[in-house]
C-alpha cells in the first residue's frame, strides 16, 4: 500500500483526505517541513500532500528545496482559501505537481482521481508517448499497470478496469506482442520502481516496500529476471526510461517474430 506523507493545517483536513481515499493508502502525518524530510528519508513515501502558505515568507522556498531533495516524490499542495491567484502561481513555480484548494477535499471521487493521476504523472505521460505505436487496449493496459503500481492489481481487476473480459485482454495483449496480464502488471510495478529509483535518496528496500514487494530480495530478483539489472544499475541507466525501453523492445521483438511466422508459407508435409 502506498504511503502518503502529509503536512496539513488541521486534523480535520487530514481526516477528510483519509475518507476521500477510501483506505487505499496509508498515511504519515508530519509536524513541519523538517519532520516531512525525515519521514521521506526513513520511509517509502510515494506522495506528499502539504499546505503551503504562500503569504508566509519562505514557504514556497521550502517546497522548492523539498522538490530538489526528493525529486521522485510528487507533491499535491493544499491551498488555503485565502490564497490569491498570484500566490497560487508562486506555489506552482516552486514545484507543485497538483493543487487541492481548501474546501474541495470533501469531493471524494475527485480527490481520489487527483491522487491517482499525480502518482502516475510524469512517468505515466512518458509511457503514453513512448507506447504510441502499441495497439490501444495494450497501451491502456500498460498505463493502468503503471498508475495502479501501488495496488495489489490482479489480471481480473486489470481487465475489469479496461472494460473487457480477462480472456479478451489476454488475447489482445498477445496480438499486440505484449506480455500476459500478470507479467504486464509486474512490468508496471518495475516502471514505477524505476521512477522511484531516480531519487538517489531512496534505497532498493524502500522502493520494494513502497510497491509492496514481499522483500528487498524479492524486488532485486524481479529486477534481474525481467531486466537483467540490479536496482543500482536501473538507476544508473535512466530509471523509468530504461525500464520502459526494455519493455518496448520486448514488445517490438515479439511483434516482429509474429509477423515473420505469419509470413512463412506453409508447404504440405514440411515441418516449419
Amino acid at each position: 500500500m502506498a504511503l502518503i506523507a502529509t503536512l496539513l493545517p488541521t486534523p480535520a483536513a487530514l481526516a477528510r483526505l483519509r475518507a476521500a481515499l477510501r483506505g487505499r493508502y496509508s498515511f504519515s502525518a508530519c509536524a513541519d517541513w523538517n519532520d516531512l524530510a525525515r519521514r521521506c528519508a526513513a520511509s517509502p513515501v510515494s506522495l506528499a500532500v502539504v499546505e503551503v502558505r504562500a503569504q508566509v515568507a519562505g514557504e514556497a522556498e521550502r517546497l522548492q528545496q523539498f522538490r530538489v531533495r526528493y525529486p521522485s516524490i510528487p507533491v499535491i499542495v493544499y491551498l488555503p482559501t485565502r490564497t490569491t491567484l498570484e500566490e497560487a502561481f508562486a506555489v506552482g513555480r516552486a514545484g507543485a505537481d497538483a493543487v487541492l484548494p481548501e474546501g474541495e477535499d470533501e469531493v471524494a471521487s475527485e480527490v481520489l482521481a487527483l491522487v491517482e493521476r499525480t502518482l502516475a504523472d510524469g512517468v505515466g505521460e512518458f509511457v503514453r508517448r513512448a507506447a504510441a505505436d502499441v495497439k490501444p487496449t495494450a497501451r491502456d493496459a500498460i498505463q493502468l499497470a503503471v498508475s495502479r503500481a501501488h495496488e495489489r492489481l490482479s489480471p481480473a481487476r486489470l481487465a475489469s478496469l479496461l472494460g473487457v473480459r480477462r480472456k479478451t485482454l489476454a488475447r489482445r495483449l498477445a496480438a499486440a506482442g505484449c506480455p500476459n496480464p500478470q507479467r504486464l502488471i509486474t512490468w508496471g510495478r518495475l516502471i514505477m520502481a524505476g521512477r522511484l529509483l531516480e531519487d538517489e535518496q531512496r534505497s532498493a528496500d524502500a522502493v520494494a516496500a513502497a510497491l509492496d514487494f514481499p522483500s528487498g530480495s524479492a524486488f532485486r530478483n524481479t529486477c534481474q529476471r525481467y531486466l537483467n539489472a540490479s536496482p543500482r544499475q536501473i538507476r544508473a541507466r535512466g530509471g523509468a526510461r530504461f525500464v520502459v525501453g526494455a519493455l518496448l523492445r520486448q514488445i517490438h521483438s515479439a511483434r516482429r517474430e509474429g509477423s515473420a511466422a505469419s509470413a512463412t508459407p506453409h508447404v504440405p508435409g514440411l515441418a516449419v
